[in-house]
């Protein structure tokens, strides 16, 4: 069985389709304690076994953001400031951990946020874990991408 969420950042400039094969209340919930995420509050979602669509309805605001080892990017809203996934890229593929926060059905995924700390790994060790543990993700309408959407 698939379910879909879709979802997106406060002004809808941003949309977020994400399909997992789990249901959303045994989906495992991360916390970051990143200072990014902890500032944000974020509770994000990855499942190497599901799909996300990440579609920039508003290119003028995509705002991406990169910081610490710069092994990935942080989609947020222009205008309305919403961090939407964190996003990495490697040779044309698109992995993504997606703010639950952002689904519309946000209130389905009840597992409390597991706190995890990633701030020993070493860059090869942390690229290596989100290609596994990430969820692939389709870029839609994004300005200067290139290929489908």
């Amino acid at each position: 069985m698939e379910y879909r969420f879709r979802g997106g950042c406060h002004c809808g400039a941003l949309g977020v389709d994400l399909r997992i094969s789990r249901p959303p209340e045994d989906q495992i919930l991360g916390a970051c304690q990143c200072s990014f995420c902890r500032k944000h509050n974020a509770r994000t979602v990855s499942d190497p076994k599901a799909h996300a669509r990440l579609i920039v309805h508003e290119p003028a605001e995509l705002q991406r953001y990169r910081f610490g080892l710069g092994a990935s990017e942080v989609v947020l809203c222009r205008r309305c400031g919403v961090y939407v996934a964190m996003l990495m890229r490697e040779r044309g593929r698109v992995w993504t951990t997606i703010n639950i926060d952002t689904l519309d059905e946000r209130i389905r995924f009840t597992r409390p946020a597991e706190p995890r700390d990633f701030s020993g790994e070493s860059i090869d060790g942390r690229l290596e874990r989100r290609k596994a543990r990430w969820t692939p993700t389709e870029l839609v309408g994004w300005p200067g991408e290139e290929g489908p959407g």
